[in-house]
């Protein structure tokens, strides 16, 4: 996955080695050149000392072939710029935080597909946005598995589908699990003969490495 990350500050640096250590192609563009040269030496990144609103550091940053975006400046003014920017470039997938709780709508409605609130802000939760962004919770559980809470959505590969035949067709990844489901404000401990239904709350146990494969079969 092709990622352009915006400031390397306290959150970007937390988004920066979760997404080199899964050996994503990561640009990085800080105006800060102390900030961007550390960046430079601690990462197997493209690190740019540049403004992020200009479109050319964009374009030097391969934005025409890039994935995602992914916001991390404490400025929301520069935050939307740069989403604007990006969309403009035709990114398709915009990550950004935003540091005024009462700027959410305004990045909702520039086509931001997640934003990050100051009281979930950290760069975990933003690069889990890029990985599974139908991801509503993560546990990490140490070892490389995680608990993952999402939402069963319309046509999803595993909506109407028995837990016995997700297992017998291997629909799930090796090593993942459906731990239980919350429907309606019940708590459904699954087994062979349970359904699995749009607009479930399932909890799922996977490889952090397979987050991306699992949030695509919710859809």
């Amino acid at each position: 996955m092709h990622l352009i990350i915006i400031g390397s500050g306290r959150t970007g640096k937390h988004v920066i080695e979760a997404a080199v250590k899964d050996n994503h192609d990561v640009f990085v563009i800080d105006k800060n050149k102390e900030t961007t040269d550390w960046v430079a030496s601690h990462f197997d990144c493209m690190a740019i000392h540049a403004d992020a609103t200009s479109i050319e550091a964009l374009k030097e940053a391969n934005a025409e072939k890039a994935d995602a975006i992914i916001v991390t400046t404490n400025d929301d003014a520069v935050n939307s710029l740069v989403i604007l920017l990006a969309k403009q470039l035709g990114i398709n997938q915009l990550v950004s935080a935003v540091n005024n709780e009462e700027h959410l709508s305004v990045f909702e409605q520039l086509g931001t597909d997640t934003v990050e609130s100051p009281y979930r802000l950290n760069g975990r939760y933003l690069y889990r946005a890029v990985q599974g962004p139908n991801v509503n919770e993560f546990l990490d559980l140490g070892d490389g598995h995680e608990l993952l809470e999402m939402q069963v959505e319309q046509n999803a590969k595993i909506s109407n589908k028995l837990i016995k035949e997700l297992n017998k067709q291997r629909v799930l990844p090796p090593d993942s699990r459906i731990i239980l489901i919350k429907r309606n404000e019940q708590i459904i401990v699954p087994e062979g003969e349970t359904k699995i239904e749009v607009k479930d709350t399932v909890v799922v146990l996977s490889q952090r490495k397979k987050v991306s494969e699992i949030s695509k079969l919710f859809g």
